[in-house]
């Protein structure tokens, strides 16, 4: 090789070796100030250090001046603006530990739920009540405290009136002595929640309205709980725990006549409280006996004279609020008519939710939520008690939900995405952070992809495996996004899937018969939506899919009335598809719904009988209404014997 090849090769090495070694030390520096980021914000849990955190710092010394100067939406976007670098110099890589280092420095989290404290109550609301000066040592002490702001914002509700709530809050931290001040600040939440508009009760027998004052049931509980009378330490549980308990509705002197009774303090689980109260009959049947009426309806009177399942449950609830247990009425349908058990929340925090419940097709029952004063399903009250809400990751789940809302501020929707979905693999069965989330792909909904679709509905169906439920979410989600790209046939078997699974959970009942049948409905009708886009095509699949639905749940009387309305006006407008109808209707019930019973089952099923003859009668079919008004007329017959 000739002098001059080797100068210009070892010349080209030099600048290659060069190029490098620059690249090396870019990397390097980029490392090291990821790790100087990380040191910063570790070693900065007092107020020095970096210019930002010493910024925010100041903004939240000054937050008083707001109480004066009522300039909060200014606070809030300054706040936001010095927290939007710190957020975006993190990580995606790094995963759920992303903004842990954030998280970790009291700076930063004050300032994180600050914002998102001051962005759920409002500026506006905020701006009202620091108008009234006696509130502003109240919202003083709370706009610095993180525990307290979160566990505030956290667990409000779109129906909370939001002013109203944080008066009520402020009036019963008043009413504090200095010594008690912050002790009992989740269970003021709690009663700001429920009682933000105040509720009206109804006595449980003479329907005669009262009211409760909020700082009298609020005196009441920190009483209790100053004096150790209550079995449960409320100092423990969440503002969406205690709910259940400030709600209790019975006046606060029955809750006393409760606490004095030993018989109940006693007590190693509150299921068996149901059963103390003797069942009534006459009060069904209405015959005439010597055994007392009720007059008053208390706690009291109930457990001396006895009740049926509405008193049964209201004492078993009451009694359990009583002792400071989270605990509730629920109501259902099932195969002997309406029914009210009661739910409560064990020693573990788990709910029992089956204390009273009948195990004939009782599975789906509803509940009225105290804070918004709307029925909800019961699973909502039962997945409070789940286990991942006491865990460390419930927490971070919550902090990723107050961090996606600093994107969401600033328009960074991208970011604010992939929070929530940090915030859903932190909880998988985070409610609140499936809805932001869910919410939020609805929102964008031009910009969001199929694939992400898929993914949530995905997702959901695993993490809620065992929660019938959210699987109908999903479902609805798959149904309203994702079925417009698929072809018929793809639909369908998505929808039978979803069928088969609940006759599967149907098949394996455990102790207590909680099949959904309210669900399968649903099932049900997606199923026959697909096939009705080409009916002439589709009519045997239609009756095969009917047909098999109606025998898997003629055992649930409710549900096999609801499906055979669905399938008469399936194939009312075929009159050779309706005679099929009403073959198979005539089959099932002589099959399938046997007369034998108690009272209440042979009520239900005399009912279900006349609902069957309605079709027959309409449709004309002569000779089959006269043979199951034969049946009718036996049955009305036994029932009368029975009382």
């Amino acid at each position: 090789m000739s002098l001059l090849m080797r100068e210009k090769t070892f010349s080209l090495g030099t600048k290659i070796f060069t190029t490098i070694r620059f690249l090396c030390l870019v990397i390097l520096a980029l490392a090291s100030s990821s790790s100087l980021f990380a040191q910063n914000l570790l070693a900065n849990n007092n107020e020095d250090g970096r210019p930002e955190i010493k910024k925010i710092s100041q903004l939240i010394s000054e937050t008083p001046q707001c109480l004066e100067n009522g300039q909060w939406e200014k606070q809030v976007e300054q706040l936001e603006k010095e927290l939007l670098p710190l957020l975006n110099e993190t990580f995606a890589t790094n995963g759920l530990q992303r903004y842990q280092k954030i998280w970790a420095n009291p700076t930063l989290a004050t300032a994180l739920t600050q914002t998102y404290f001051i962005r759920q109550v409002t500026p506006d609301v905020l701006r009202q009540l620091s108008y009234k000066k006696t509130f502003n040592p109240f919202l003083s002490e709370l706009l610095k405290n993180s525990e307290w702001m979160a566990n505030f914002a956290l667990n409000l509700k779109p129906e909370d009136k939001k002013r109203e709530a944080l008066e009520v809050w402020g009036t019963l931290w008043a009413d504090d002595a200095k010594e008690l001040k912050g002790k009992y600040f989740n269970l003021q939440i709690a009663c700001a929640l429920v009682f933000d508009e105040p509720p009206l009760f109804f006595n449980i027998g003479t329907h005669k309205p009262f009211e409760i004052p909020v700082l009298n049931r609020y005196r009441l509980f920190r009483e209790l709980a100053q004096g150790n009378k209550l079995l449960v330490d409320i100092k423990t549980l969440q503002p969406y725990e205690l709910i259940w308990v400030v709600a209790s509705g019975v006046t606060d002197e029955e809750l006393r006549w409760a606490q004095n009774q030993n018989n109940l303090r006693s007590l190693a689980d509150w299921a068996p409280t149901y059963s103390m109260i003797k069942y009534r009959m006459d009060f069904v049947t209405k015959e005439k006996t010597n055994l007392p009426a009720p007059v008053e309806s208390t706690l009291k009177e109930i457990l001396e004279i006895g009740g049926i399942c509405v008193q049964q449950g209201h004492f078993a609830a009451s009694t359990a609020n009583a002792f400071g247990i989270p605990a509730t009425t629920v109501t259902g349908e099932g195969n002997r008519g309406g029914h009210l058990w009661f739910a409560y929340m064990r020693k573990d925090q788990s709910w029992n939710m089956n204390a009273g419940r009948y195990n004939d097709g009782y599975a789906c029952g509803s509940v009225r939520n105290p804070q918004t004063n709307k029925t909800i399903g019961e699973f909502e009250v039962e997945i409070l008690g789940d286990s991942q809400r006491t865990s460390d990751r419930f927490k971070k789940s919550q902090q990723l939900l107050m961090t996606a809302n600093v994107y969401k501020q600033n328009q960074n929707l991208k970011a604010e995405k992939e929070a929530l979905w940090l915030s859903i693999q932190a909880a998988n069965r985070h409610l609140e952070a499936w809805r932001a989330y869910a919410e939020r792909l609805e929102a964008t909904k031009t910009e969001t992809k199929p694939e992400e679709w898929k993914a949530f509905v995905t997702e959901m169906r695993r993490a809620f495996d065992e929660w019938p439920d959210m699987r109908d979410l999903a479902d609805e989600m798959e149904e309203k996004y994702l079925f417009p790209s698929m072809n018929n046939e793809e639909i369908f078997m998505s929808c039978k899937r979803a069928y088969n699974r609940l006759i599967a959970d149907k098949k394996r009942k455990g102790a207590y018969d909680r099949t959904r049948y309210d669900m399968i409905q649903k099932a049900v009708a997606r199923n026959a939506a697909v096939l009705k886009k080409n009916p002439k095509e589709n009519m045997e699949r239609i009756h095969a899919l009917y047909r098999d639905a109606l025998d898997e749940i003629a055992d649930n009387l409710p549900a096999f009335k609801e499906i055979l309305s669905q399938y008469y006006d399936t194939v009312k407008n075929d009159p050779k598809a309706v005679s099929q109808f009403l073959g198979e209707i005539d089959r099932l019930y002589k099959r399938r719904i046997g007369t034998s019973g108690d009272i209440f089952r042979q009520r239900a099923v005399l009912e279900t009988l006349k609902f069957i003859n309605e079709y027959f009668v309409q449709c004309k079919d002569t000779l089959r209404s006269k043979n199951i008004e034969v049946e009718i007329a036996k049955l009305t017959k036994s029932i009368e014997g029975l009382k």
